[in-house]
């Protein structure tokens, strides 16, 4: 009697192993093509939106991330928030549901956390093909930033800087900076990052982008300060002429044909610019930061300005925000 329960429990404790191995193994397995403490953001369907092109700013908090689908099939991100796990595994399930396994194009508009925090997470995970990032000639700026750029070094993307006249044609749609300035124009944002990176410095060096499709165009604005926004004002009128005109790849660029507008820095005043909102005249403003925030973001004076000209989406109140053009045409859709 005594060997036979001797045996079984031997036998129980082989089975308990054996049943302990396997499931670990098929972790591992799980693992090389999931990372495991992101599964839970593979378990959704992924679907593109069809036609036009379409940005999906995400409820990040008080941080930014921003997902555009190109009419060609490839995607683009601007910004990975601040880098927690809740955030991460936010913009990661978002990525899924878009069907994206490899980014075609990433944009870091800032070295700051609340923009390049999560990015090198992202880009181990996904990867890019192309990155377009801040010209600071100290890469150890941040720790999130330092992490980025290594991140991005080792997926195998291409490192361009974020800077006037960059960006890419997608189909029938392109993307551009409008700021800040060259990186080999002297006394420009850059220089101002990298010989004294205050906060205003770092803010004035942000990435302000124009995406456009069929004519009609998305305003995405970063971290500018009035003072970058309010030069970009300027610099139109003045240097494109009557009626206005930037160019990239042939492409007119009339800030007129504005339909959408991100707000810069969350909405905050020090990042107000009527000049620019006056003459983007938003049929749609979307702006990205967190409830109840220390900030006090967005300001009232912000909230008068863009209501003056369209509708406005907080993704404190809103969730995830996704505008479309298509058609001539501007929409926008969002969680709550």
């Amino acid at each position: 009697m005594k060997k036979s329960k001797s045996g079984r429990a031997r036998l129980a404790a082989i089975i308990s192993v054996a049943a302990a191995a396997l499931v670990i193994s098929a972790l591992l397995v799980i693992n090389i093509f999931f990372p495991l403490k992101y599964f839970t953001a593979y378990l959704v369907r992924g679907s593109r939106p069809a036609g036009g092109l379409t940005l999906r700013v995400l409820d990040v908090g008080q941080a930014d991330c921003a997902v555009a689908c190109l009419p060609d099939g490839k995607t683009l991100l601007i910004d990975g928030g601040d880098g927690t796990y809740a955030c991460t595994l936010g913009i990661l399930t978002e990525l899924n549901r878009l069907d994206v396994d490899r980014l075609d194009y990433v944009v870091c508009t800032s070295v700051k956390d609340e923009h390049c925090g999560g990015l090198a997470e992202i880009l181990r995970v996904k990867g890019a093909d192309v990155v377009f990032a801040p010209y600071c000639t100290n890469r150890y700026i941040s720790r999130s930033y330092s992490a980025f750029y290594s991140a991005a070094e080792s997926c195998g993307a291409e490192l361009k800087v974020a800077e006037y006249g960059e960006g890419a044609e997608c189909g029938k749609a392109f993307f551009t900076f409008l700021a800040p300035a060259v990186h080999t124009a002297p006394g420009g944002a850059y220089d101002d990052l990298n010989s004294d990176p205050t906060d205003e410095a770092i803010d004035a060096a942000s990435a302000v982008l124009w995406l456009e499709y069929d004519g009609c165009g998305i305003f995405y604005a970063g971290d500018a300060p009035a003072r970058v926004l309010d030069g970009i004002v300027g610099e139109y009128r003045v240097a494109a002429g009557p009626g206005g005109a930037f160019v990239f790849g042939g492409h007119e660029i009339k800030l007129e044909n504005c339909r959408a507008y991100k707000a810069a820095g969350h909405g905050g005043e020090d990042h107000r610019s009527s000049a620019l909102t006056d003459l983007l005249a938003p049929q749609i403003s979307v702006i990205s930061s967190g409830e109840n925030n220390a900030e006090g973001c967005p300001s009232a004076g912000v909230l008068a300005d863009l209501s003056a000209h369209g509708n406005i989406y907080m993704t404190a109140y809103r969730g995830n925000v996704t505008v479309s053009l298509d058609g001539g045409e501007c929409a926008a859709e969002c969680e709550r």
